[in-house]
């Protein structure tokens, strides 16, 4: 069918205009300005491996345990969350520090440096 004197409506434009993106990105304040990703992600922490784990057996202690692996009961308990040193029971795997290739540090908190 062919209409005459019909007028078509214009067809949309192909290519419309955009808006560049604009990002405003303001940074996180916090209290302390060591306290940065890059500074906590420089912080040395040593994951388990199977060499410094131990699985308790019957008849071990915290404290034979520190003797055998030649650390103190503190360091055992502190690496594992225990506390107390009579509750470990056969069975549970332990994080035995000084087994680990990169010493646990005292503390750790992370420092920048200044130019």
């Amino acid at each position: 069918m062919l209409l005459v004197g019909c007028t078509l409506p214009e067809p949309p434009p192909r290519n419309l205009p955009t808006l560049p993106a604009v990002l405003d990105i303001i940074p996180a304040p916090t209290l302390d300005i060591d306290a940065t990703a890059t500074a906590y992600a420089s912080v040395v922490r040593p994951s388990p491996t199977a060499a410094a784990l131990y699985t308790v057996q019957p008849g071990d202690t915290l404290s034979g345990l520190a003797e055998r692996f030649n650390t103190t009961v503190e360091v055992l308990a502190a690496a594992n969350g225990i506390t107390d040193p009579n509750s470990i029971q056969p069975g549970h795997t332990l994080i035995i520090p000084s087994l680990l290739r990169t010493p646990v540090p005292a503390t750790a908190t992370p420092t920048l440096s200044t130019p």
